[in-house]
């Protein structure tokens, strides 16, 4: 590598992972038995991928995904073309129909139930059998053969957490609704279709776990001295599996696998370590959306998504005026105030007149969800929810 490609290679791995190294993990290599399952997975999407799922290949990742796992340690996968990877597991206490119902609903935006990774993202019917996602839900009882559903997402990320730096792309999807010994499990495969955009700064105004973000649209890394570099994900591969615990049980098991190149100049910096640490991200977020007491009934998000979509131009940019006025708020109350915390272009007129529809309606749909769940005052964002706030009985299982 010539000095001026290693100088750049170091500034934007520290970029990307940090002003200091990653504190090491152990890590452990997913069973051998576990190849020929994934292998034949990530067969199944991709273009012009028309295979055949068969069910009997994947029992070994199966039983990996419902086994004990090493406190501690990091899983990890074969490399991809040279890209990291990571596994990660959570358990929702939620049964899988109503798991379905909230997080692969066509009428609840995928966002919804990952407020910490997406901004948005938008299904683009691939397989001319599927008009549109189906109600999965629905599909349960009928699922003695495995279902298959291709299709193409694009999707937004929310900023890096290191980096804050946010990407769009497109993503090839899988999805297979299938019934193993006894138990009904959905699996969900993607695989980028092209590199991304060019990554954008980010902000994260206040915790993370308040999802409260702000998205300047200039390219660019957030880092001290690095605002100017170029960078992009290169390609990500994902095996997502959400398997019942029990035959009809209330549980669960939210499985992950990722694979994951970024950079810049071609160069992937991307670590297993920081994929498991945004994979943890996710998963967080899903959990503690699901679990909440708070929760809002499924019928109660189609509502408040259809509405959004309802507002006129006028309508929806008068909302955005207020929700600038909150995120300024919200900065404001930091340390060091909103100066320190958001860049000039938020007082820059034009980039909010920029804003894609996409783009408002998410951010209006998400502030109505922390509305419910507690996480903004109900005084605060009286003018910009579009339904009441009092606690709502969550659906069961």
């Amino acid at each position: 590598m010539k000095p001026t490609a290693f100088i750049f290679y170091w500034a934007l791995t520290a970029a990307l992972l940090g002003p200091a190294p990653l504190p090491a993990a152990e890590e452990a290599r997913l069973p051998a038995a576990t190849a020929a399952a994934i292998d034949h997975l990530l067969s199944l999407v991709g273009p012009g991928s028309q295979k055949e799922f068969q069910p009997e290949r994947v029992g070994a990742l199966l039983k990996f995904i419902d086994g004990p796992k090493q406190p501690g340690v990091v899983y990890t996968a074969e490399p991809i073309e040279g890209a990291a990877s990571a596994y990660t597991e959570v358990d929702v206490r939620m049964g899988l129909a109503a798991f379905l119902q909230y997080t692969f609903n066509p009428a609840v935006p995928w966002f919804v139930t990952t407020p910490s990774s997406l901004r948005w993202a938008l299904w683009k019917t691939a397989d001319p059998s599927w008009e549109q996602l189906p109600k999965l839900w629905e599909m349960l009882e009928a699922a003695e053969r495995p279902v298959v559903i291709r299709g193409l997402e694009t999707v937004e990320n929310t900023p890096d957490l290191f980096s804050g730096a946010y990407y769009r792309y497109d993503l090839y999807r899988t999805l297979i609704l299938m019934r193993h010994a006894g138990r009904n499990i959905l699996i969900s495969l993607s695989k980028q279709k092209d590199r991304s955009e060019v990554g954008k700064k980010g902000y994260i105004i206040g915790p993370d776990e308040d999802w409260a973000y702000f998205y300047s649209g200039e390219p660019g890394l957030t880092i001290g001295g690095l605002g100017w570099m170029s960078s992009y994900m290169y390609d990500s591969v994902g095996i997502s599996v959400y398997a019942e615990t029990q035959p009809s049980g209330g549980v669960v098991r939210t499985a992950n696998i990722k694979w994951v190149r970024g950079g810049w100049s071609n160069l992937n910096v991307i670590q297993n370590e920081h994929i498991h640490k945004g994979m943890q991200r996710f998963a967080f977020a899903l959990k503690a959306v699901l679990e909440s007491s708070r929760l809002p009934s499924v019928q109660m998000l189609e509502d408040v998504a259809a509405q959004v979509a309802r507002l006129s131009d006028a309508g929806i940019r008068a909302k955005m005026r207020v929700y600038r006025d909150i995120l300024l708020a919200r900065a404001e109350r930091l340390s060091g105030g909103a100066r320190k915390h958001l860049p000039e272009s938020f007082w820059d007129e034009g980039l909010w007149q920029r804003m894609r529809r996409e783009e408002m309606e998410a951010a209006l749909v998400l502030e109505s969800l922390k509305a419910h769940l507690g996480k903004s005052p109900p005084e605060e964002v009286r003018e910009l929810v579009l339904f009441p706030t009092p606690q709502r009985i969550k659906q069961s299982g």
